[in-house]
């Protein structure tokens, strides 16, 4: 029997990651010919106009209750055509039509959304309004993009705030744990910073993307994904910026088991963190908060990952004491979370119980899917122990039981 079109991709991404090879639904025969028409299950987003995609995602996002539940995160779309990207603005550019008038009264109006959405985020986690930020980008956003401009310095400006906002809609799907989702809007991010002209805002995007990459256990992708960013970037990116971007090839390389390329990569990131100025950053790494406080974090991650623990724990604790924690709450759980599950690798149980009970105390209002993850994997560790557990670990347990019961609960939704 002929499969559906949903179950063609699935065995297009089981056979792919199989093969080490992109393969399509097209290649195994599965599906003849195609269409042009956006798609928002499928991937191919790169023959139409990134105003008309980002409609469609968004309002795929906002009128299909399981459409982020049921998004399926692809190798396939990791590629990205960046030695292409010029004929696609170009293609993009002559789709545009005459829209309303579009200034910089509306260009400081999405800024100011954007960062009041931004700083509620870094606060309440990636589920806390999640929706409302959608719904302004395909909503005034999606409007203002398709309008007549008086300069392209306006355009610019327009796009790269649409840009932002997108990345933003990704990173609070994968938050959510909503991978697939939140591949499809940062690839939309990436479309409109492209547009935009702004290669340090792309490459920030392709950063995010080999953070997901990393996280989900693909780390030859996360490498190559983080090493584009700083060359798609090149001459155009921060300080700072640079730093954020060079951490995360530290993060690819110790995925791929390269221990001295991940110590060289940490140790560069360090020297441009040191000759960055706060006030000449871009608003997106002034709002995300990328200081010597988050290279620690994702340097101990990278340690943790090649398995020198005693390091790792060393920067996972400097992260935590400098951390600003009312101002980005969701990361300085994750962060504890990440200390604990090192001291618990350790041997040192008590030490662990304790960080994951002040963890689960800063997760409070905290709507975050990587969280739940997280007390999730906390659990799966307590259990590997056996049943002789000592009553304050029990007793954590207990705690960590109840709160994804609640998770779970229709009152929590």
């Amino acid at each position: 029997m002929k499969p559906g079109a949903r179950t063609a991709r699935y065995l297009a991404e089981a056979i792919s990651r199989r093969l080490g090879r992109v393969v399509d639904a097209r290649d195994l025969g599965l599906v003849v010919g195609g269409s042009l028409k956006p798609d928002p299950d499928g991937l191919d987003w790169w023959e139409h106009d990134p105003a008309t995609d980002l409609l469609t995602l968004g309002r795929a996002d906002l009128e299909r209750r399981a459409f982020g539940l049921t998004a399926l995160y692809s190798l396939a779309a990791l590629a990205v055509p960046l030695d292409s990207w010029q004929n696609i603005v170009d293609r993009g550019r002559q789709a545009r039509g005459g829209g309303a008038a579009v200034g910089r009264h509306e260009i400081d109006a999405v800024r100011d959304m954007l960062a009041v959405f931004s700083k509620a985020d870094e606060r309440f986690g990636g589920g806390h309004a999640r929706l409302a930020v959608v719904q302004y980008l395909t909503s005034d956003v999606a409007g203002y993009l398709q309008g007549r401009f008086a300069s392209d310095h306006d355009r610019r400006a327009m796009f790269s705030l649409a840009a932002e906002l997108a990345y933003l809609s990704g990173w609070k799907a994968f938050d959510s744990s909503l991978h697939g989702l939140a591949q499809r809007y940062y690839l939309q991010s990436l479309r409109l910073a492209n547009e935009a002209d702004d290669r340090a805002l792309a490459g920030f995007t392709l950063r995010a993307m080999a953070h997901q990459a990393v996280d989900l256990g693909h780390g030859p992708e996360a490498l190559q994904l983080a090493s584009s960013s700083l060359e798609w970037s090149k001459g155009r990116a921060t300080p700072a910026a640079t730093a954020l971007f060079t951490i995360l090839t530290a993060r690819g390389y110790a995925a791929t088991g390269d221990t001295a390329r991940t110590t060289a990569a940490g140790a560069a990131a360090e020297v441009h963190l040191a000759n960055a100025s706060p006030d000449d950053e871009p608003s997106w790494i002034r709002t995300s908060g990328f200081t010597e406080t988050s290279l620690a974090s994702q340097v101990g991650q990278a340690l943790r990952d090649l398995g020198d623990l005693p390091t790792a724990e060393t920067e996972l604790r400097r992260s935590i004491a400098t951390r600003n924690t009312e101002a980005y709450r969701r990361i300085h759980t994750l962060t504890l979370a990440n200390l604990a599950d090192v001291q618990c690798a350790r041997g040192r149980l008590r030490e662990a119980t304790e960080n994951w009970n002040h963890a689960m105390d800063s997760m409070t209002g905290v709507q975050s899917g990587r969280a739940t993850v997280a007390v999730r994997n906390m659990r799966s560790r307590l259990s590997s122990l056996g049943p002789r557990l000592p009553t304050f670990a029990q007793q954590l347990d207990q705690r960590a039981a109840a709160f994804l019961h609640y998770q779970n609960s229709p009152r929590s939704k």
